[in-house]
């Protein structure tokens, strides 16, 4: 794995990994297909949800995750949705790929899912889009320009050359954020992978700058490890973040510490095999801790 970086206000981007040879053969294949008709549309996109998630923790940074990853999920920055159905037209005009019923959803051999999730001057403001034909179901995408400006680069395959963009973990935590408040059905999911990047943040690639420029944090969380890692995500997040972006995050994580019946992410990720023998107080905490990062930028 190499790593080479640049700072951008305070915030690490331009991050380059080489993982040739962790990514499983069939995800490269369908990433190549991907990469190879967006290229032709010159179309831009990163890859997001789980494939990124695994990509960032077990790929590079041998951190397992709690679950195996079954789809595939890029975000596409487009304009309008004749540009969004002319990529998914283009896919299927491979014959490798095949239309479901769900608008954002293709199957790549019949077997693997590929959702792909439009952002840009398609949404009807920054936060959401409407899916067709209806447009009567709303998605929240608050964070997905932000998230692609900080995207990380990884070298997915040398021969042939496969370079593909990957929301960075501060990013994908603020989508996983976003995602657990917008959507009932992936909330479980959702939140373990969020507590999975606050514990591993510091040890995913970030324990030099950790030391060398928050160490304040590690005093003021009385040395306790985690904690100071979900902190110092928060931080990462606020510096990422837009202004709009950042006080979404800080109203919902505002508003689970202060119900009266729980903290309702918390409780989801105690819900999960995994962590069924945690504190679910402990949990709170790194929620807290989070919230307190966020709200320090």
């Amino acid at each position: 794995m190499t790593g080479i970086s640049k700072r951008q206000g305070s915030y690490m981007t331009n991050i380059l990994y080489d993982l040739t040879g962790k990514i499983d053969k069939k995800t490269v294949a369908i990433l190549s297909e991907i990469d190879r008709i967006a290229d032709r549309l010159r179309l831009a996109y990163f890859i997001v949800g789980a494939t990124a998630r695994d990509i960032l923790l077990q790929h590079a940074h041998d951190i397992h995750s709690t679950r195996a990853t079954v789809d595939i999920d890029i975000g596409v920055l487009v304009s309008d949705w004749n540009q969004f159905q002319a990529l998914k037209q283009a896919l299927v005009g491979t014959g490798k790929f095949n239309s479901t019923r769900q608008t954002q959803r293709l199957m790549y051999e019949d077997e693997f899912p590929v959702d792909i999730v439009p952002f840009g001057g398609i949404a009807q403001n920054e936060g959401s889009i409407s899916w067709p034909p209806e447009y009567q179901i709303e998605m929240s995408i608050t964070g997905f320009r932000e998230c692609y400006q900080h995207a990380i680069s990884v070298i997915a395959s040398t021969n042939p050359e496969l370079v593909v963009k990957v929301v960075s973990l501060a990013g994908l935590a603020i989508m996983k954020i976003v995602s657990w408040d917008d959507s009932s059905e992936r909330r479980g999911k959702d939140a373990v992978d969020l507590f999975i990047i606050i514990r591993n943040y510091v040890a995913a690639g970030n324990m030099d700058r950790f030391f060398q420029e928050e160490g304040d944090i590690l005093r003021e969380e009385d040395f306790d490890y985690d904690l100071s890692s979900a902190r110092f995500l928060g931080r990462e997040i606020g510096r990422l973040a837009s202004p709009a972006t950042r006080d979404k995050l800080v109203n919902i994580l505002e508003r689970e510490a202060s119900l009266s019946q729980g903290h309702r992410i918390a409780m989801d990720v105690l819900r999960r095999d995994k962590f069924q023998s945690e504190s679910y107080e402990k949990i709170v905490e790194h929620f807290n801790a989070l919230l307190r990062g966020l709200s320090e930028t």
